[in-house]
């Protein structure tokens, strides 16, 4: 999926969005095509469900899994739990219209960010590395 993101030189941003575009509010839809697509050069795959996500990361691999959290419950958190062990670099972004709507779901299944709705670009730009700096070994 490109050449692997360092800090020094950030390159492409592989992403999977769990769910289409009727799904997320209009803003975040607008900030995924200007800011992560346009400015960043993001490449996204939509995802139908979080159940597809384990098998996309055993075959492609993703910076970042990003997953509504009205799309949390206990299939989403195993889910969640699963593409945490398949590939611990990837970051799995929760993103809520709400802080308290799916945090407690989206810590359980082991996600590395959760953002609330709307959000300064630079909060959800972190948010989508958050799976790198998890996976680094501990010295």
């Amino acid at each position: 999926m490109g050449v692997p993101a360092t800090d020094s030189q950030p390159g492409p941003l592989p992403l999977a969005l769990v769910g289409y575009e009727h799904e997320w509010p209009g803003d975040f839809e607008a900030f995924v095509a200007r800011e992560l697509v346009a400015r960043d050069g993001a490449f996204v795959v939509r995802l139908a469900d979080v159940a597809e996500a384990p098998a996309l990361l055993r075959a492609r691999g993703a910076t970042a899994l990003v997953v509504n959290a009205g799309r949390l419950g206990l299939k989403g958190m195993v889910a969640l739990r699963e593409c945490r062990r398949i590939s611990p670099a990837t970051a799995v972004v929760v993103v809520a219209t709400t802080a308290a709507r799916g945090l407690k779901d989206a810590l359980e299944g082991g996600a590395t960010a959760f953002v609330s709705w709307p959000a300064p670009p630079e909060v959800v730009r972190q948010a989508l590395r958050s799976g790198r700096k998890e996976a680094l070994p501990r010295r």
